[in-house]
């Protein structure tokens, strides 16, 4: 039988099956009108193989582990058991952060509210820029982690309580880096002390769109001041947010920014 006669029984491209055989895992023996003697055992060899290498095992350890014990593959697929438990782990992690991007584009998109009440999880936040930027070893060493670990972690954005109280123009911003409490366990991250923990609970973000954060006046954030008048909320705390997305619009780089106030 010809390779590319064995190659169509098998369902794959003959180049293939020539490589499997300079691997070594075809045993046919050559013929002289250029025949091979191609056997079953040679199909189940290159099944095995190509399942095998279906989880990433290389063709050179298919073949190794074709004399191996059971105890030795057993822990060659454990450890790829655990490798692809903690990719697919990450990739939830980036899926759940792309879909709070997509969730925030649609709700710009639809024109719909901008101020929505949202339970927050515990986060940890660093600032490295602007009015309340720390820059101890500590931070750094915070700052670095985080800013290793996007998409899991996020572009925080802090201002000041004082600056919103006393009607300054600009506020006190601070952007640095955050992550979600959950995040840092699913990710294992060990944060210097340094790291500002913020209490999770009931909030009230207010979504807004502009092109410099640290021009930010109290009269971009009216509609969230008013709504909390409104429902007899007393700030007390510095307002705290995360930037989701910088994009053009009308001709001009703009800052999704969602900003909440403690309920």
């Amino acid at each position: 039988m010809k390779v590319n006669e064995f190659a169509r029984q098998l369902g794959m491209v003959s180049s293939k099956v020539r490589y499997y055989d300079r691997m070594g895992l075809i045993q046919g023996e050559r013929q002289n009108n250029n025949y091979r003697n191609f056997t079953p055992q040679d199909a189940l060899n290159i099944y095995h193989a190509q399942m095998l290498r279906s989880f990433d095992m290389s063709i050179q350890e298919s073949l190794s582990a074709k004399n191996e014990e059971l105890e030795a593959i057993d822990q060659w697929v454990g450890a790829h058991v655990t490798e692809l438990e903690e990719q697919i782990r990450w990739q939830e992690i980036k899926l759940l952060r792309l879909k709070e991007m997509q969730a925030y584009f649609q709700m710009m998109k639809d024109g719909r509210e901008r101020i929505a009440q949202f339970s927050r999880d515990n986060s940890y936040n660093v600032w490295n820029f602007g009015t309340g930027a720390v820059r101890t070893p500590g931070v750094q060493k915070a700052v670095e982690i985080l800013s290793e670990n996007m998409p899991f972690s996020y572009i925080a954005i802090k201002i000041g309580l004082q600056s919103v109280i006393e009607d300054r123009r600009p506020l006190d911003v601070s952007i640095g880096l955050g992550i979600l409490e959950r995040n840092k366990k699913k990710l294992d991250l060990k944060l210097p002390a340094e790291v500002e923990r913020k209490e999770g609970g009931e909030i009230l973000q207010y979504m807004l769109e502009i092109s410099d954060p640290f021009q930010l006046t109290r009269s971009d954030l009216k509609p969230l001041l008013a709504e909390c008048r409104q429902r007899n909320i007393e700030l007390k705390e510095d307002l705290i947010g995360r930037i989701y997305l910088s994009y053009m619009k009308n001709g001009m780089f703009v800052h999704g920014i969602g900003v909440s106030a403690e309920l």
